[in-house]
């Protein structure tokens, strides 16, 4: 019989799934070289196992409230994990033994694990029938075991534990709200719907936060966990008492830059409480940030789902450079995270057709938020006019193991929404380099300034974060792919009519969102 695909995605997902042997090694590594080779091996056996099952799931859970959703997600994700790692670890210890293979890490968020392996080793495990796929792990870090803080790290953090410990101070009557949050409409959130963030973790994968008191009263507290150079909680990690560094392996979370801090830029635009001079630059002001360092490790993805985070912002993307298929995985752990209950939100970049960084049409927004589960956030100016740096869509997803379902004639629609990314007060360094740079001072607390100049897509994602943190607040049932659905439902549209590759579906509406949210529940 012959078979016939007039579909040239069902077509892919035939092929994909009789992959065998050579077939399931990634073409980028060059099996003629010694070695070894950082690699990722996907077993078979997934939640999510190619384009299209993440939708189909989404629309069977939508029936359930988040909480429970997140729960049976998180409960087959990693059991999954388990039952596949009981049937490979014999084999996989053979090959320890022999030197094929060393340095393994298991992991869940996609079921698999990494290692270093020789090209016997890889051809082997391609061989066995309970693995999908052997990636080039073109993100791989040295297997390093978590290390206590120095004694100046440890010293810092405890003056921040400290801060975080004292009551905070009387609410001042007279706020000043910078223009931005006010444009989203965030203000009349907190005024007409009484959605504020409050229960809301954020999650923030960035360069870690300054010590000062609007960004430290914003911080969840992980409860079993203490200041002592101990692993308290017994989760594989020392101190891990405001979030982690997975590059460095410690608990040290604060920004170690001298010139910048992007992560504080970001972390007050999200939640940064009320200063003492009275600025409150946050758009959700009561929701909590969980700070974590390591962009493209799938351990701070892990971490965030087990750790209760609503949503994550993210503020790293690669562009200009030929990822292969681990395009494929990291697209397959967004979406597992997601099912399991995390809006992923991140700024869609400033490689736009007039920025001094150009890139051609269709390469602008990379990975991971060329991922269609994850909102790539575009920039305007107050007066609406788009930005020169702000990224352009489409995006494609072509050539990729078992998500190939975005040709150049069918491409995925990006931005997916619009914000502002300029002219307002950040939290960021105390610096002369301030004023040299045009940058202008308006207010100072202890350990950071407020500073207007800074500017970027960057500081896009955390506006929609903030918007997004204020619908989970009103509705904290919904689903991660509701609150998606609602943000671009109830933007104000820009540009042509509709959905387009400049302004996505339009400017984030925060009042509009979280009525609709508040719609949903009743």
């Amino acid at each position: 019989m012959k078979l016939r695909f007039r579909n040239p995605l069902w077509l892919a997902l035939f092929l994909c799934a009789g992959l065998s042997g050579a077939d399931k090694i990634d073409e980028a590594i060059d099996l003629t070289k010694a070695g070894p080779f950082p690699v990722f091996v996907r077993m078979s056996d997934q939640v999510i196992g190619r384009a299209g099952e993440y939708e189909k799931l989404c629309r069977e859970r939508s029936g359930k409230p988040r909480t429970q959703n997140r729960k049976e997600v998180l409960s087959l994700l990693r059991s999954k994990a388990d039952k596949s790692w009981d049937k490979a670890q014999k084999p996989v210890d053979g090959l320890l033994k022999k030197g094929e293979i060393r340095a393994v890490r298991r992991f869940w968020i996609v079921n698999g694990f990494s290692c270093l392996a020789k090209p016997a080793a890889i051809r082997k495990l391609a061989k066995r029938a309970d693995v999908s796929y052997v990636y080039l792990d073109r993100f791989a870090r040295p297997l390093k075991n978590p290390l206590p803080m120095s004694g100046n790290q440890m010293t810092a953090m405890k003056e921040v534990l400290a801060t975080w410990k004292k009551k905070a101070p009387e609410p001042i009557l007279s706020l000043r709200i910078p223009w931005n949050v006010r444009e989203i409409g965030a203000e009349m959130a907190w005024k007409e719907e009484n959605a504020t963030g409050r229960g809301v973790t954020v999650a923030i994968i960035d360069s870690g936060i300054l010590p000062t008191p609007s960004l430290i009263r914003a911080l969840a507290k992980n409860p079993k966990e203490e200041l002592n150079g101990k692993d308290d909680d017994g989760n594989g990690l020392i101190d891990d008492v405001f979030g982690y560094d997975f590059m460095s392996n410690t608990g040290y979370v604060l920004e170690t830059g001298r010139t910048m801090s992007h992560g504080s830029c970001c972390a007050g635009i999200i939640a940064g409480r009320s200063s003492a001079k009275g600025w409150q630059t946050a758009i959700a002001p009561d929701s909590r940030l969980l700070l974590l360092k390591g962009g493209f490790d799938l351990r701070s993805m892990e971490y965030l789902l087990l750790n209760g985070a609503d949503l994550v912002s993210m503020s790293y993307m690669i562009v200009g450079r030929d990822l292969g298929q681990i395009r494929g995985l990291f697209r397959n752990a967004f979406e597992h995270m997601s099912l399991g209950g995390v809006l992923a939100v991140g700024g869609a970049g400033n490689y736009g057709p007039k920025s001094r960084r150009a890139m051609p049409a269709g390469r602008q927004i990379g990975l991971p938020k060329d991922i269609p589960s994850v909102l790539a956030v575009a920039g305007v100016d107050q007066k609406r006019v788009p930005l020169p740096f702000s990224s352009e869509g489409p995006c494609f997803w072509e050539g990729v193991q078992f998500f190939s379902d975005y040709p150049k004639d069918k491409p995925l629609g990006k931005p997916d929404l619009t914000a502002f990314p300029t002219g307002y007060p950040v939290w960021n360094v105390t610096s002369p380099l301030n004023a040299r740079r045009g940058w202008k001072e308006v207010s100072k607390d202890k350990g950071a300034s407020l500073i207007i100049g800074p500017a970027g897509n960057s500081f896009s994602g955390p506006h929609c974060a903030g918007v997004a943190a204020l619908v989970f607040s009103a509705n904290p049932a919904i689903n991660s792919w509701e609150v998606s659905e609602i943000l671009k439902r109830t933007v104000k549209d820009l540009g042509p009519k509709g959905q387009d590759n400049i302004y996505g579906a339009g400017l984030i509406d925060a009042l509009a969102a979280v009525r609709a949210a508040k719609k949903k529940k009743d």
